[in-house]
């Protein structure tokens, strides 16, 4: 709901999207290309069937531009994907735009039976210059192909069924996106990954640290990553614990990676030994540095992971009554869940 949650791997999914990217295409494709990552977005000739689109000039604002036909098998399966995540990271100015180049006879009557499952702005592009533009330009000749803009700018090309893909969105959305940095990142991150399957644990956390100190904000997902691979395959927790106090104070201007870590912490799969004290203050900061009602839910969740449903239910309610109206559906399921508990709880204290 919050969009918080992240791949997990042993090195952070967005440092790895970071190191792809560099290398997406050959040097002599890249010389080829009038559209590549880091160019300028080109206009869109598009006529809209679904959605409103106000171009891709508000820089507060991630876009997925993506290429799609009602024909294509593997453009079936990255709808729905689209959809969760146009519903996920709405809230944090995520938009999608998907474009055809078939007739509205074609489009329109699959826009309809699809319905809410493929909620997002829809454009045909009926003189294929959009295609020309964008498609052509990039050399991309398969769909689905996916285009995530940021500040007008290319940040990443490729199939949004890619792994790599997700990665790179939930980055962008956050601001942290910067395909600049992936060739300085590249030798250490591989580093870091070598030191840990051999369990040099001391050398990974010297790569890991090196990678943060080229932009702290950019590798946000690296510290917190780090604080998992500390508990998980180091299985130090001491360590772990002092990595965290440290990461508050890092980022205590960062909602983004404060929030990570308390959801890592207080939801990730692979922690056993959950340090829920740190989890609060991690949220408290993040609401602290961003209120609102995302960050209200994210405290209740990690009350109520934490075994306080009762509290957390108080809370949540909060973040509903404040929700965006196409957000409340999915906070007053949270709500409910967190009542229940609350409720069975109490039958059995009676």
């Amino acid at each position: 709901m919050l969009g918080f949650t992240l791949r997990l791997f042993v090195i952070p999914a967005i440092a790895l999207a970071l190191v792809a990217s560099a290398f997406i295409t050959s040097p002599a494709l890249a010389q080829e290309q009038a559209l590549k990552v880091g160019s300028t977005a080109p206009s869109l000739n598009v006529e809209f069937l679904q959605g409103e689109f106000n171009g891709l000039s508000d820089e507060s604002k991630t876009y997925i531009v993506e290429f799609w036909a009602t024909w294509c098998p593997p453009c079936m399966k990255s709808i729905p994907h689209l959809n969760e995540l146009a519903q996920k990271f709405r809230s944090r100015g995520l938009v999608i735009l998907g474009i055809s180049d078939e007739p509205i006879t074609t489009v329109k009557p699959f826009l309809t039976k699809k319905g809410s499952a493929m909620g997002y702005p829809v454009a045909i592009d009926k003189d294929k210059k959009t295609n020309q533009d964008w498609m052509k330009a990039a050399k991309q000749d398969g769909i689905p192909c996916a285009f995530i803009v940021r500040s007008n700018k290319i940040l990443w090309i490729g199939n949004p069924l890619d792994p790599q893909f997700d990665a790179v969105v939930t980055a962008s959305v956050s601001g942290r996106y910067n395909p600049e940095l992936a060739k300085q990142a590249a030798p250490l991150i591989k580093a870091a990954r070598d030191a840990v399957r051999l369990k040099n644990f001391n050398d990974a956390w010297r790569h890991l640290d090196a990678v943060i100190a080229l932009d702290k904000k950019a590798f946000g997902d690296v510290a917190v990553r780090k604080y998992v691979t500390m508990l998980v395959e180091a299985n130090d927790p001491t360590g772990a614990a002092t990595w965290g106090a440290q990461v508050l104070t890092m980022y205590s201007d960062d909602p983004t990676t404060l929030a990570e870590l308390a959801t890592v912490i207080a939801s990730d799969d692979r922690v056993t030994t959950r340090d829920f004290p740190l989890a609060l203050k991690a949220a408290d900061a993040a609401a602290g540095a961003t209120p609102g009602p995302a960050m209200l839910a994210l405290r209740a969740e990690v009350l109520y992971r934490s075994g306080n449903a009762t509290e957390a239910a108080e809370l949540q309610f909060q973040a509903w009554m404040a929700a965006d109206p196409l957000d409340k559906a999915d906070f007053k399921r949270a709500l409910d869940n967190y009542k229940k508990a609350s409720t069975a709880k109490a039958s059995l204290t009676k």
